[in-house]
C-alpha cells in the first residue's frame, strides 16, 4: 500500500485546485447592453433580456422601382445591392441604386423557374438564390436552391440586361428531416415547413423556417454547398413570436439578424439579434428583439441585408388592403446601438496627446478614412464639445493650447449609417519627454515594454476592451531605460485586440494592441 503523506495530499490539493482555478469560467450575460449584465461573467449563457426597444429604419427610396412590387429579398455583393421578386415574379436578379429607384440591371438566371423565390446569401464568390417558399400547402416535394458565380455577371453600364447561361448554374435540392415523406397536403399559411430566410457560413446553408402554426422559427441545417440533394438537419428552435421572412449574416462575425411580422392586425414588424453565439448554435447565445413599427409603415417587410458589420438596408412588398395602399420601400437600418460593444469593428489603431511646452500634440491613426472626424476635448471627462472639424481622415495630427491645466480629449466620428462613434478618453496634464515605446502583451498577461529616456519613470497601465470595459489596472512603480516584463493576473482575455493606455508621469497615451499567443 502506498503510504500518502500529508505532504503528497498538500500537494495533491494544490495541483487539483490550481488546475480548476485556470480553467474556471463564470457563466452569465456578457452584453453590457443587457439590463441583468454580469461584469464577471465570462462565457455567456443566451441569458441576456433587455428593456423594449422601438426603432423606427429610416426611409432611403420610396416607391422603389414599379417592378420590384413583389421584392422578397436583399443581398449586398461585389460592391452593390440586389434584389428580385417572389412567386409569380420573373427568373430573374436586379442590380439597384440605393438612393434612386433606378433599377441598373436585370440578370436572368437560365433554365431557372420562380416557383416562390424568398430570400438570397452570398459566400464572397457564388450567390444562392432560395426556392423554398412553401405556405400555400406545406407539400412541395421541389425545394432547392439556385447556384451561381458572381463572376458570371457582366457589368452592367454595357450590359444593362444579362443571363447566366444554366451550365453556370447548380441546383441544391433538400428536404426538411423531420417532415414526413410524402409531405401532407395543408391549407393556405398552415404549415410549419414554411421557409423565406437563409445564410451561409463556414461552408454550410442555414435556414429560419416560418412557422405559421407555432409563430417560431427552426434553424435547419444543410452540410454542403455543392449541388445535389440533400437533408436539411433540425439543429434549434426559437420562440420568436413573429414569423421570419428574412436573415442575413456578418461576415466574420457572430452577428445574425432576422426580420418579420405579426400576422394580427397591426402587423408589427420585429428584428431579432443574434450575436456572441457558440458555434452554429445560433440560438444559444443573446437573442435581442427589436421592435418596429407596423404594417402602417412597413408594409411587408421580407428583405435584409448587412452592408458593413452594423449598417444596412431592408424592403418590403407593396400591399393593398382593404383600402390602405403602402408602397414598396428600401430603408436603411443600424444595429450599432443594440449589440455587444465587442462585436463592433475596431476602426482606431491610436490616438495620443503630448504636451509640448503647454501646446498639445494631437495624433491618431485609423483602420482606413473615416467620415466627420471631430476632435473634442472637456474639462472634466464627461461634457465634451467640438473644437476642431477635421472632415475625412486616415491619420493626421492636431495642436490646441487649452486654458485650463488639464485637458480630457477624444474622437467622434460617423460611420456609414451616420451613427456616433467615439475614442477613448485621453487626459494630459503636462509636458513629459520619455515614456513607453514598445507594448507587447500575451493572452496569459505577460507584458513586455521598452522604457525610453536616459532615467527611470513612473510608468502605470490600464488595459481595456475595444468597447471601454477595463480588463486591468497596473499600479505606477519605477522603471529603469530600457526591456521591462509585467504579468497582468488574473486576466482573461483571448487573442484579439485591446486598448492599454500608459500612464507615464503627466501623460496618457492609448494604443490599440494585438493580443499574442
Amino acid at each position: 500500500m502506498t503510504n500518502f503523506t500529508n505532504r503528497h495530499f498538500i500537494l495533491f490539493l494544490i495541483v487539483f485546485f490550481g488546475a480548476s482555478y485556470s480553467g474556471f469560467s463564470q457563466a452569465g450575460c456578457t452584453d453590457p447592453n443587457a439590463n441583468n449584465y454580469n461584469p464577471g461573467a465570462t462565457t455567456n449563457d443566451g441569458s441576456c433580456t433587455y428593456n423594449t426597444t422601438l426603432y423606427n429604419p429610416p426611409v432611403k427610396v420610396d416607391p422603389m422601382n414599379s417592378i420590384l412590387t413583389e421584392n422578397s429579398g436583399l443581398q449586398w455583393a461585389g460592391g452593390w445591392l440586389w434584389t428580385f421578386n417572389d412567386s409569380g415574379g420573373e427568373a430573374a436578379l436586379y442590380r439597384i441604386d440605393t438612393v434612386t429607384n433606378a433599377i441598373l440591371q436585370t440578370v436572368h438566371l437560365t433554365g431557372t423557374t420562380n416557383v416562390d423565390w424568398e430570400d438570397i446569401a452570398f459566400d464572397g464568390t457564388d450567390f444562392y438564390m432560395g426556392d423554398f417558399g412553401n405556405n400555400n400547402d406545406g407539400a412541395r416535394t421541389d425545394l432547392k436552391i439556385y447556384k451561381f458565380p458572381l463572376s458570371a455577371i457582366p457589368d452592367n453600364t454595357t450590359n444593362p440586361i444579362a443571363s447566366i447561361p444554366s451550365n453556370l448554374v447548380k441546383i441544391i435540392n433538400f428536404k426538411y428531416a423531420d417532415q414526413p415523406q410524402p409531405p401532407a397536403v395543408t391549407t393556405l399559411n398552415n404549415t410549419k415547413f414554411d421557409c423565406e430566410a437563409m445564410i451561409i457560413a463556414d461552408g454550410t446553408i442555414h435556414l429560419f423556417t416560418k412557422n405559421w402554426i407555432d409563430v417560431t422559427t427552426t434553424h435547419y441545417q444543410i452540410n454542403s454547398l455543392d449541388e445535389g440533394s440533400y437533408t436539411a438537419a433540425n439543429i434549434e428552435t426559437l420562440n420568436t413570436g413573429f414569423l421570419v421572412t428574412a436573415a442575413d449574416k456578418v461576415e466574420g462575425k457572430n452577428i445574425i439578424v432576422l426580420l418579420g411580422y405579426q400576422v394580427t392586425l397591426p402587423g408589427n414588424h420585429f428584428l431579432s439579434l443574434l450575436t456572441d453565439y457558440t458555434g452554429t448554435n445560433y440560438f444559444s447565445g443573446n437573442k435581442r428583439q427589436i421592435n418596429l413599427p407596423n404594417a402602417l409603415a412597413m408594409g411587408q417587410a421580407e428583405g435584409i441585408a448587412f452592408r458593413n458589420d452594423s449598417y444596412g438596408y431592408l424592403s418590403n412588398e407593396r400591399v393593398d388592403y382593404q383600402g390602405f395602399n403602402i408602397t414598396q420601400k428600401l430603408k436603411s437600418f443600424n444595429i450599432n446601438n443594440f449589440i455587444p460593444p465587442s462585436l463592433l469593428a475596431v476602426q482606431l489603431k491610436q490616438f495620443n496627446v503630448t504636451d509640448i511646452n503647454g501646446t498639445h500634440k494631437i495624433a491618431w491613426d485609423f483602420v482606413s478614412p473615416v467620415n466627420d472626424l471631430n476632435l473634442q476635448t472637456s474639462v472634466n471627462g464627461s461634457t465634451f464639445s467640438n473644437i476642431k472639424s477635421l472632415g475625412i481622415s486616415k491619420t493626421g495630427t492636431a495642436y490646441n493650447t487649452p486654458g485650463r491645466p488639464a485637458t480630457f480629449y477624444r474622437l467622434n466620428w460617423k460611420d456609414e449609417g451616420q451613427a456616433n462613434n467615439y475614442s477613448p478618453i485621453v487626459e494630459v496634464k503636462g509636458q513629459q519627454k520619455d515614456g513607453v515605446k514598445m507594448l507587447n502583451l500575451s493572452k496569459t498577461g505577460r507584458f513586455n515594454f521598452i522604457v525610453g529616456g536616459l532615467s527611470a519613470q513612473k510608468i502605470g497601465f490600464r488595459i481595456m476592451s475595444t468597447h471601454g470595459k477595463t480588463l486591468s489596472v497596473f499600479p505606477a512603480r519605477s522603471y529603469l531605460p530600457g526591456l521591462s516584463t509585467v504579468r497582468f493576473e488574473n486576466l482573461s482575455i483571448n487573442t484579439g485586440l485591446v486598448y492599454i493606455t500608459t500612464i507615464t508621469g503627466n501623460l496618457k497615451t492609448t494604443s490599440l494592441v494585438n493580443i499574442t499567443d
